[in-house]
């Protein structure tokens, strides 16, 4: 399994780029967050993938962070959605659009994403919730978190999803201090999950 590439753009364009890594390239499949956040051409980056292995194709999709990552993997579960399309749900939605949709019951936000009708919006939100029950969302964390600064938020929000102050705080130095507020939760989660 190849799970990260470090290595530099050779290509991009569309929805994927060509890393050379010690001299072999790499063509990645990119969501257009991920490819928003690729550097020039001629400069080094780091990527999370997945290998996806098929009968007759294999495909090499890559990931800016490990937070969007596993949100793939996750829209993978989903039957009858397959790769185009989740990529095309993160693309247009990008993590936090696609949590608040699935949160919300809004279907319909999901359903902008091209290649995705009706009832495979419905059939995303319907086992996403299920399976993000106990994942935090950005909005419910962000209303805890209100007015605390650094891994403070972290601590607030852990709190808020039932843990004790001594486990947040514990978790919480296991976090960088900047980036996105629920990347931090998850991060802090994965924390206390491996203690």
């Amino acid at each position: 399994m190849i799970s990260d590439l470090i290595g530099v753009v050779l290509r991009k364009g569309g929805d994927t780029c060509t890393l050379n890594v010690h001299g072999i390239g790499f063509l990645v499949e990119v969501s257009r967050v991920t490819y928003d956040q690729l550097p020039g051409i001629g400069h080094e980056i780091h990527l999370y993938t997945h290998l996806v292995v098929r009968e007759d194709n294999w495909r090499l999709v890559g990931f800016a962070t490990t937070q969007e990552r596993d949100t793939f993997l996750d829209l993978l579960t989903v039957g009858g959605l397959g790769i185009k399309g989740a990529l095309s749900v993160l693309s247009v939605l990008g993590i936090d659009g696609l949590e608040n949709a699935v949160f919300h019951n809004d279907w319909k936000r999901i359903k902008q994403a091209p290649g995705v009708g009706e009832k495979l919006a419905q059939r995303i939100q319907l086992e996403l919730s299920g399976k993000w029950k106990n994942r935090p969302s950005t909005e419910s964390i962000e209303q805890v978190a209100d007015g605390l600064q650094g891994n403070d938020e972290v601590v607030g929000g852990l709190m808020a999803l039932g843990y004790s102050r001594e486990e947040a705080e514990q978790a919480s130095r296991k976090v960088r201090p900047e980036g996105e507020l629920a990347s931090r939760i998850r991060e802090a989660l994965r924390a206390l999950d491996r203690n």
